[in-house]
C-alpha cells in the first residue's frame, strides 16, 4: 500500500549558515582602540536594523514616502551577509576597495555564500546589489543607520579615553558622515530631540544583557544579538513555508522587537517564570506598563501602533481587521483564512520555534566550542525534545534542529 502521508519538505535555511551568523557575535569592532565595553558585529547589526527601522517609519509618518519593507529587510541582510564574509577587513580599507573593487568583493562574497544562499530566489538580486552602487530611499536609510550605530558606539569610546590616539580624528569622520544624512527626517529627530535619542540608546542597551547570564557560554550573545537571529531565521523560513509578503515582514519585524520589553525589566529566565504561579502572568502587566510609559509616550502612532502588535502577545496567532488585532485558533486556520497582506498576520507560534532555535543554537554552538554546563546541556535538550519534531504548512523547521544533533 502506498503511503499517502504528504512528503515533508527540509528548509532551505541551512545549519552552516546559522553558524555563520553566530561567528558574527565573535567578531569584536575596534578592537584598536580602548573599549570600556566589548562591541561585536552581530550587536552592531541588530542595532543597525532597529534603527532602519525607527528612520523608515519617520519617513513614512512625517513625509509620506513609500518604503518597500520587504526591499528593506532583504538589503539589510545583503549587507549584513556581505560583512560577515569580509569580517577581516577593517572599515576604511573596506569602504576604499569598495571604490574600486567592488565588482571583484561582490564576486568572493557569492562564491563563499553560494552553498548557503544559493536555492533562495533572492540570490541573485544580492549580487547584483552587492556588485553596484545603489541610490533608493532603502538603502539611504540603511547606510544612515550603519554610521549612525557606529557613531553610538564610538561615542562611548571617546568619552572614555578621549585622548588616545586618532580618536578625535576617527569621531570627527563619523559624524561627517551621519550628517551627509540629515536629509533624512529620523536623522534629523535623532539629532535634534533627546526622547528620540534615547529611544535609540534604550535599543542599544539590551546589547548589554547577556543571554543565559548565569553560566559561561561561547560567544556570550546579548538579547539584542538573539533577537536579529530570530529576526533572519522567521525571514528565511517564511520563505518556504508560503507566507504571504506582509506576513514574511511581520516575522522579520516581530522577530527583531519580541524581547524589547527586556529593556524595562531585564531578562527573567524561564525556570523562574514557570515555577511560581502567576509570575509569568504579571511580568508581562509590568512589561506592559513599561512599554506605554517609557516608549510608546514618545514616538510617532504607526511607530507605537508596531510595537504593541509586535511584543504584547508575541507568540500568538494573530492578524487585523480594520486594526482591530484577532487571534487565530490555530495556525492552520491563519494560514488557510488570513495569509494574505490585508490580515497583517503574524503567525506566533512559528515565530516561538525560530525563537527556540536561536536559543538552541546559543546553547549548542557554546557546547561545541568546548564551553559547557549542566544549563546549556539541560536546556539544548529541552528545546531539542519540544522542537525536533516541528511541521508548520509542510515544512519540517525540525530538521534544523537535528542537523545540530
Amino acid at each position: 500500500m502506498e503511503d499517502t502521508k504528504p512528503k515533508l519538505v527540509k528548509p532551505r535555511l541551512k545549519s552552516s549558515l546559522l553558524r555563520r551568523l553566530f561567528i558574527a557575535a565573535s567578531i569584536r569592532r575596534w578592537n584598536d582602540q580602548a573599549c570600556p565595553v566589548e562591541f561585536v558585529e552581530l550587536d552592531k547589526q541588530a542595532h543597525k536594523m532597529v534603527i532602519a527601522y525607527l528612520l523608515a517609519r519617520y519617513e513614512e509618518q512625517e513625509r509620506g514616502i513609500a518604503i518597500d519593507w520587504e526591499k528593506l529587510i532583504l538589503y539589510f541582510c545583503f549587507e549584513f551577509f556581505a560583512r560577515v564574509v569580509l569580517t577581516d577587513i577593517k572599515p576604511p580599507v573596506f569602504h576604499e576597495l569598495q571604490k574600486h573593487h567592488q565588482t571583484e568583493l561582490a564576486i568572493y562574497v557569492m562564491d563563499a555564500l553560494k552553498d548557503e544562499l544559493g536555492a533562495f530566489e533572492f540570490f541573485e538580486t544580492m549580487r547584483d546589489y552587492l556588485r553596484t552602487s545603489q541610490t533608493p530611499i532603502e538603502t539611504q536609510i540603511l547606510r544612515a543607520a550603519h554610521y549612525y550605530a557606529s557613531k553610538w558606539e564610538f561615542d562611548i569610546i571617546y568619552h572614555f579615553n578621549p585622548h588616545m590616539y586618532d580618536v578625535k580624528n576617527i569621531k570627527k569622520i563619523i559624524d561627517d558622515e551621519v550628517e551627509e544624512h540629515y536629509h533624512l527626517c529620523g536623522i534629523q529627530k535623532i539629532v535634534m530631540f533627546q526622547k528620540v535619542s534615547e529611544l535609540v540608546t534604550m535599543f542599544g542597551q539590551l546589547r548589554f544583557q547577556k543571554r543565559w547570564s548565569q553560566t559561561p557560554r561561547v560567544p556570550a550573545t546579548s538579547v539584542l544579538g538573539h533577537t536579529l537571529c530570530v529576526a533572519i531565521s522567521a525571514y528565511l523560513l517564511s520563505l518556504d513555508m508560503g507566507a504571504c509578503k506582509q506576513m514574511r515582514i511581520n516575522h522579520f519585524l516581530c522577530g527583531l522587537f519580541h524581547d524589547l520589553p527586556e529593556i524595562l525589566t531585564r531578562d527573567i529566565i524561564s525556570p523562574i517564570k514557570r515555577s511560581v504561579i502567576g509570575l509569568d502572568e504579571h511580568i508581562k502587566k509590568i512589561e506592559e506598563q513599561a512599554v506605554r510609559t517609557k516608549i510608546l509616550s514618545i514616538v510617532p502612532p504607526n511607530i507605537a501602533e508596531d510595537i504593541v502588535y509586535f511584543t504584547q502577545n508575541e507568540f500568538s496567532n494573530r492578524y487585523k481587521v480594520e486594526c482591530f488585532t484577532r487571534v487565530a485558533n490555530s495556525g492552520v486556520e491563519l494560514m488557510e483564512n488570513y495569509n494574505s497582506d490585508g490580515f497583517n498576520p503574524v503567525y506566533g507560534e512559528f515565530l516561538k520555534i525560530c525563537d527556540n532555535l536561536s536559543a538552541f543554537l546559543e546553547a549548542r554552538i557554546s557546547i561545541a566550542h568546548g564551553i559547557s554546563s549542566a544549563e546549556l546541556v539541560n536546556g539544548a535538550d529541552e528545546i531539542f525534545k519540544k522542537c525536533h519534531k516541528s511541521v508548520i504548512n509542510g515544512i519540517d523547521l525540525g530538521a534544523i534542529f537535528r542537523d545540530f544533533v
